[in-house]
């Protein structure tokens, strides 16, 4: 009796090529021995689907006869495996060697780049992973790198296992002590910053005012010195404007019209005596 692998529906292919080598092995070259192995190992939902050669055993190559209608009534259609390429299939519990032979397998005879091909196997992997493999050369091949993603994928495993909880250890709480600390200094910061900003802009403010007052104190002339000034000869309070000295003294004059002072005064004498103006 043969110890023969259990009928595989997601790779119908590799069982029977599995089959074929333990057949080579044991020497069985009859097609109707091959042939009765197979049946004896049909789930019923595969043995449904070729009930018809199951009734009537083919009279030539039953062996063979049988291999192709399972494979073609059984098997995906080239559209549903190129749509389990892109689209299905994940990497999921499997390795990235693992994932690799998959695809491989979808792909089967169509034709792809291999940059496309290996561009479409990275995606599927963890983004940890490819940013290292990225690093590797382009022309590396295909199969040495998914070896080297084996390794990553076990090390961030083992990692990942091996690694202690932040709740497990002392360090949390010197962790959060730590962020206390550095929030209360942030708000004794704030809170400085604040109130330095307020005194100045009062010191500002009382600047101003005080520079407002002392202006308006000082600059409160009467409207005789507001409109003529030195040469005003009427004052009326309140009034804070301050007379210059100065001297000066009258020419003779070539007319007969009187002159007039630089404070405005007029004299009709010809010969004035220097006097002090107020």
């Amino acid at each position: 009796m043969l110890n023969l692998p259990v009928f595989d529906t997601t790779n119908v292919n590799v069982w029977f090529a599995q089959l074929e080598a333990i057949f080579q092995a044991k020497k069985i070259q009859s097609q109707m021995v091959r042939y009765a192995y197979v049946v004896e190992k049909l789930p019923p939902e595969i043995a449904s689907d070729v009930l018809d050669l199951l009734n009537n055993v083919p009279i030539h190559n039953p062996f063979d006869t049988l291999k192709e209608a399972i494979i073609y009534r059984t098997g995906k259609s080239q559209e549903r495996k190129l749509n389990d390429l892109f689209n299905t299939l994940q990497l999921g519990d499997s390795k990235p060697s693992q994932l690799l032979r998959k695809m491989k397998n979808l792909l089967g005879k169509n034709s792809m780049s291999d940059s496309l091909f290996r561009k479409l196997w990275m995606d599927k992997l963890p983004t940890h992973t490819t940013q290292i493999l990225a690093t590797l050369p382009e022309d590396l091949d295909l199969e040495k790198t998914a070896e080297i993603a084996d390794k990553i994928s076990d090390a961030a495993t083992i990692s990942s296992v091996n690694a202690p909880t932040l709740r497990d250890t002392p360090r949390e709480d010197e962790f959060n002590k730590l962020q206390q600390q550095i929030n209360r200094l942030s708000e004794q910061i704030d809170r400085l910053y604040r109130e330095r900003l307020s005194s100045a802009h009062n010191l500002y403010k009382s600047q101003r005012r005080s520079r407002s007052n002392s202006r308006g104190r000082n600059d409160v002339y009467c409207w005789y010195h507001r409109k003529f000034g030195q040469a005003a000869r009427k004052c009326t309070k309140p009034c804070n404007f301050k007379q210059q000295p100065t001297s000066t003294s009258c020419q003779k004059a070539e007319t007969p019209f009187p002159t007039a002072h630089e404070d405005g005064v007029y004299c009709w004498d010809r010969k004035c005596q220097p006097s002090i103006l107020r």
